[in-house]
């Protein structure tokens, strides 16, 4: 039987890291599954979860001997390949190694050239291109000639023709959720990306893929168009969640779920008058400028509890300069209208981008103070390879190559180029937005108190405290 391995790495000694389920191999299992005509055993590791990462790998591959060994990386997971690309084929040579993931998608001509023994990075959306390699592997054809690929020739990166997107998105089967043990996800003390939670049982899912905007900083993976899953079919996997995981939660992490309103009515509509009594939380995906008071009425009658609304920077002239163009008012008069109607609402905001002025960061900063917001996350600006903001960052420090090399795990872009003690500048941010006035509000305000209060206790001062003495 054809054996395929997916490894999720875990992040090095003293990153603070989210656990979420690793939906992207759950969507390339379950496509693998439903179109591959071969009989496939797929296994899944996720080294986020493992006391002694290294240990349990090693193991792994050796009991299981992958055909295909696929790795699923950010840019910060870069180092995992550094440490294991040679060791997992020393543990099993007849393995190919594909990586894939935003990591992968966007520096994978430095990793290429650096791990010589991957054979190939899938660039972009996973699904029909990882399909294909596997296929060229069966058939015992070149894998090289896949489309969507990047692969090292021996003498320099080579990089394929894109694969086409997957314009109809129901055509994808619903994740394979049995590839994972869930109840390992909804720890007590586990970090996640939502921060709060309403459930006890909860599940990121996926409605759209894509998003038409252009902003400098964002990702280009699933392309700029918006694509989407019918309300019907993503209702209908909601469904299926409760009914058979007994899930009650559900974080909807669309790049831009309200990017067709009268779509996101119905979906919303179909909830509503659905026999299922269920939580909803974006932490991600919603316009917020383009949200209209009825909307937001929709939401909370659906079951929304939670909103994250990105305004990133507080400055006008930062907000055409990245190509965002958020309606910075309109923005705001959504977070009040959902804070008035009883909606958690937290507000993400980022400093430090290339050409900006010490008084436009002050400007964001003083913004999120002057809301009502229950939560407020600071993220200082990383210029990420292959994006318009890094060639926006190249055109004004031309001769600054420091920041190149895994600068966020020690100081940030901005502190480099600059001299600003940006990282101080952010934990002082976060020091003048929790204040105990806002501590108590947002105790009141959130569900699951003791929950809530607990993981604020425990993550709190391992967010802050290195900021503060200049240790991340």
């Amino acid at each position: 039987m054809f054996k395929i391995l997916f490894i999720k790495p875990h992040a090095r000694r003293g990153i603070l890291q989210a656990i979420e389920v690793p939906l992207a191999f759950l969507y390339l299992s379950a496509y693998l599954k439903t179109y591959l005509k071969t009989d496939i055993a797929i296994d899944l590791i996720d080294l986020r979860l493992e006391k002694n990462p290294c240990q349990a790998l090693s193991q792994k591959i050796a009991l299981f001997q992958p055909d295909v060994t696929g790795v699923s990386i950010l840019s910060q997971d870069k180092y995992f390949l550094t440490d294991w690309a040679v060791t997992i084929k020393k543990l099993w040579p007849e393995t190919k190694l594909v990586i894939g993931g935003p990591g992968a998608t966007y520096d994978y001509d430095e990793i290429l050239c650096n791990e010589q023994t991957i054979d190939c990075a899938v660039i972009g959306e996973g699904e029909k291109t990882f399909f294909n390699i596997v296929t060229a592997i069966i058939e015992k054809n070149d894998i090289f000639c896949v489309d969507g690929i990047a692969y090292f020739n021996g003498e320099g990166v080579v990089k394929n023709k894109p694969e086409p997107f997957i314009e109809d998105l129901d055509e994808l089967p619903v994740p394979d959720y049995p590839l994972v043990e869930l109840n390992r996800y909804m720890r007590f003390f586990q970090l996640t990306h939502n921060i709060v939670l309403a459930e006890k049982r909860y599940l990121p899912v996926i409605s759209s893929r894509g998003c038409p905007y252009g902003c400098f900083f964002c990702h280009n993976i699933f392309g700029k168009k918006a694509r989407r899953r019918s309300p019907a079919h993503f209702v209908a996997e909601m469904q299926m969640l409760y009914d058979r995981y007994d899930i009650r939660e559900f974080h909807i992490t669309d790049d831009y779920f309200n990017s067709d309103r009268q779509r996101m009515h119905e979906i919303l509509k179909l909830l509503i008058k659905s026999p299922m009594k269920v939580k909803l939380s974006f932490p991600n995906g919603l316009r917020s400028d383009v949200l209209t008071r009825e909307d937001i009425v929709l939401l909370k009658k659906a079951g929304t509890y939670k909103l994250v609304v990105a305004i990133d920077s507080a400055s006008p002239r930062i907000q055409k300069v990245i190509n965002k163009n958020l309606d910075i008012q309109k923005a705001l008069r959504s977070i009040e209208y959902a804070k008035e109607i009883g909606i958690f609402v937290r507000g993400n905001f980022m400093i430090g981008f290339p050409g900006e002025s010490v008084e436009e960061i002050e400007q964001t900063i003083r913004c999120a103070l002057e809301t009502t917001l229950d939560m407020a996350s600071f993220i200082t600006v990383v210029p990420f390879k292959n994006t318009k903001l890094r060639s926006l960052a190249d055109d004004l420090y031309p001769d600054f190559s420091g920041y190149r090399e895994n600068v966020w795990e020690k100081s940030c872009f901005y502190q480099s180029v600059t001299g600003y003690p940006l990282k101080r500048t952010q934990a002082i941010a976060y020091l003048r937005f929790y204040l105990p006035f806002r501590i108590i509000k947002t105790f009141l305000n959130m569900p699951r108190k003791v929950y809530g209060i607990t993981r604020w206790l425990i993550w709190g001062p391992q967010i802050l405290l290195p900021h503060m003495f200049g240790r991340r």
